[in-house]
């Protein structure tokens, strides 16, 4: 008798952790939408920051008298920048459809948006890349520090928003 309940105990202790690692499995886009709408509005907050950050940089740039030695340096710059922001804005609406559809139709969506946006962390890796190269390059005096150290903050917090969404999106992704 001693031997049956200590089985029957121990069984009940296993099984609702059991339980409960198979619901958290199985979550709902509903379970994560707050999650992803707050990482969404993370990107639109960066998106802001870059585009502010483009403008000084354009300010700084013009108003510094080596700009026509540095100007296809600059510009390649510039064009990485406009362009990141550009993907940063893509995913955000597109992940902003996602939420919208029904959920019989978005379950035909999730491979193509995880897809997407971990294309769009390679991008933006690979244009920050360059920018570190192209600013390796200018003599010191040609930006403002700031304004570079800034704008390494905001990529860096696009790239961990991005990769929130990836994580959120797969984390309810039916197989």
């Amino acid at each position: 008798m001693v031997k049956a309940t200590a089985l029957i105990a121990a069984i009940l202790l296993f099984v609702p952790p059991a339980v409960a690692l198979t619901d958290a499995a199985q979550l709902r886009f509903a379970d994560i939408q707050d999650e992803l709408e707050a990482a969404v509005a993370d990107l639109g907050s960066v998106i802001a920051r870059l585009e502010t950050l483009q403008g000084e940089m354009d300010r700084s740039a013009k108003a510094n008298r080596n700009y026509d030695e540095q100007k296809n340096i600059f510009l390649s710059s510039m064009l990485a920048i406009t362009t990141i922001v550009a993907v940063c804005q893509y995913e955000a609406d597109q992940l902003t459809l996602f939420h919208d559809l029904r959920e019989k139709n978005r379950q035909k969506y999730y491979d193509i948006r995880i897809e997407s946006l971990e294309t769009s962390i390679r991008q933006i890796r690979i244009m920050n890349h360059q920018i570190q190269i192209n600013y390796s390059i200018f003599p010191p005096y040609f930006f403002e520090r700031s304004i570079v150290k800034r704008e390494q903050t905001a990529l860096e917090d696009a790239l961990s928003a991005l990769q929130k969404c990836v994580d959120l999106v797969r984390s309810v992704q039916i197989k």
